[in-house]
């Protein structure tokens, strides 16, 4: 095409997680001082494997059948295990418990999300926004930003703006990078170069704010800040798509340079072929640039 597309790669959105914290845990300094110095006390054993943690979590699930943290415990161990069925089951588990437990909830709404479910992550979140389940202001607003983000990727954007409208600011200040993300979805140059800067501001080791960031100032008509925010992000997540392909962007229609745009596309490749923009039929291709030779030092 002869000029610069008009949708740039924003994925993967911001996502907020909540932190569960175990039943068991020590909850004060010197209790965990006590539990040190016991397990100095013991004779030193074989290391655990997964597997023994594993189990030590399914038996503490089975002991304590109102408890949603040890359904939850098994999710992070099958999720590690590269086994999502298995952990989307627990999670489910966990919520069945406890429908107000926000880890629970957050971490299932990312496997929805991951896996375009996005009808089930909103009919899960829902009640949350409907006051139907009682959360402490951060988790709400975690769990809010989750079901705003499955609207916007249903193209619902006005419901996910709408869902944010309902937080307070303090709540809308815990989740400034899915304001952000939002913002460059469809609202103004000025409105969305805004709202990025408030997210990087407030959250500047998120890469995912960097490159939301780059895209406003992209369409603000600076190509030269844009650049910059995006190769942030690759220095924060190297294995973030989005950059590589907005770069990929950046070096073809606004630097000209087809070269660069090839090579910075076939990054992006390697790490994702969605390709909402069509690139491939253009970069995909391309032969791989000249390596610059410098002569020998005088």
């Amino acid at each position: 095409t002869g000029c610069a597309p008009a949708f740039l790669h924003r994925g993967p959105a911001v996502t907020t997680t909540v932190v569960a914290k175990s039943p068991d845990a020590p909850a004060t300094k010197r209790a965990t001082k006590r539990a040190t110095k016991e397990a100095q006390r013991i004779e030193p054993r074989s290391p655990v494997t997964s597997a023994d943690t594993m189990a030590e979590a399914r038996v503490r699930a089975t002991q304590n059948p109102s408890e949603p943290y040890w359904p939850y415990r098994i999710a992070q161990l099958e999720a590690s295990a590269q086994h999502p069925g298995a952990a989307e089951t627990a999670l489910k588990q966990a919520v069945e418990r406890d429908g107000s437990y926000a880890p629970a909830l957050t971490e299932l709404s990312k496997l929805y999300y991951r896996q375009g479910r996005h009808a089930e992550g909103i009919a899960l979140l829902e009640p949350v926004r409907a006051r139907q389940v009682p959360l402490s202001a951060t988790d709400r607003a975690a769990v809010l930003a989750g079901l705003a983000m499955h609207q916007a990727a249903l193209d619902d954007v006005a419901s996910a703006r709408a869902t944010l409208a309902t937080l307070t600011r303090d709540e809308r200040d815990r989740v400034p990078g899915v304001a952000g993300w939002l913002a460059v979805r469809d609202t103004s140059a000025a409105a969305a170069r805004n709202a990025t800067e408030v997210a990087v501001r407030m959250e500047p080791q998120t890469a995912a704010n960097h490159n939301n960031r780059g895209i406003a100032l992209l369409r603000s008509g600076d190509p030269e800040g844009a650049a910059k925010s995006f190769e942030r992000a690759i220095a924060l997540d190297p294995e973030l798509p989005g950059p590589y392909y907005n770069l990929a962007i950046l070096e073809r229609w606004y630097r000209l340079d087809r070269g660069a745009a090839a090579s910075r596309f076939r990054d992006y490749w390697k790490r994702s072929h969605a390709d909402p923009d069509s690139l491939y039929a253009e970069l995909g291709h391309a032969p791989a640039a000249p390596i610059a030779e410098e002569g020998p030092t005088k």
